[in-house]
């Protein structure tokens, strides 16, 4: 039989998502409580960013501090491969406070592919005048503890992130909250595009935000939170969402 009330089921929908946002956000909470018992020895910085607060699914996303983050590394694989650089500024989601940004080389004596340095312009003999790869992370952790992580593909920095722990402090669970563009950008777009389509560059030119310099660490953190802004104001007009509504889209 044909469903003869579309608004009661809508109704239902709704609150199933918001039923399964809500768990994600309980069990990311409980996946911190249980690290931080089973490793109470962590440094001051790791144990403060696993032991701030989240936002409940009900917290308008306008109310929560943001992080927008992208790392430049030798490849995809996190358990191989290494960061050349990490950039990250710290936004709202309306906002993005530019004086906050944060540009950084890692120190690493990483092969370098011509190909690749043409691309992102980072050579070897730059990544020699880094910083050390544990005071550019904790640094970045500091900056991230008690906000929610904003990328377009969050699995890059989730998977290099939780590589890291996992080598310095033997964690092998990385429980923290992102904002993913690439769903939230796919949820309005999927039908017109492919998966070229959908990268950073790509998506900001399909929602009218102009060219930048990719392929840059810190221009790609900006250019991302440029994108989340868009983005929120396309799918939900002057209504400000609560997370509960954004993460239906921007699962990952």
């Amino acid at each position: 039989m044909a469903n003869k009330n579309p608004t009661f089921s809508n109704f239902h929908w709704r609150r199933w998502w918001q039923c399964v946002c809500k768990r994600h956000l309980c069990d990311l909470q409980e996946r911190r409580i249980i690290l931080l018992e089973q490793h109470p020895d962590l440094p001051p910085p790791i144990k403060a960013l696993f032991s701030a607060p989240l936002p409940q699914s009900s917290t308008l996303i306008s109310q929560w501090p943001l992080l927008a983050i992208d790392f430049e590394t030798t490849g995809f694989d996190a358990q191989q491969d290494q960061i050349l650089s990490v950039g990250y500024v710290a936004m709202v989601v309306n906002a993005i406070d530019i004086s906050t940004s944060v540009s950084e080389l890692v120190n690493s004596d990483a092969m370098i592919k011509p190909e690749s340095a043409v691309i992102n312009n980072i050579d070897s003999a730059m990544l020699l005048q880094g910083q050390a790869l544990e005071d550019v992370m904790t640094r970045l952790l500091v900056a991230l503890t008690g906000k929610v992580g904003v990328a377009h593909g969050c699995f890059m920095e989730q998977g290099f992130i939780s590589a890291y722990l996992q080598y310095k402090y033997q964690l092998t669970d990385c429980p923290l909250l992102w904002l993913d563009t690439l769903p939230l950008y796919q949820s309005l777009y999927t039908r017109q595009m492919s998966h070229y389509d959908a990268r950073l560059g790509s998506a900001r030119k399909n929602v009218g935000l102009p060219e930048y310099q990719a392929h840059d660490a810190l221009f790609d953190a900006v250019a991302c939170g440029e994108l989340l802004m868009v983005l929120v104001h396309k799918i939900y007009g002057n209504k400000t969402p609560d997370f509960g509504h954004v993460l239906k889209c921007a699962r990952y």
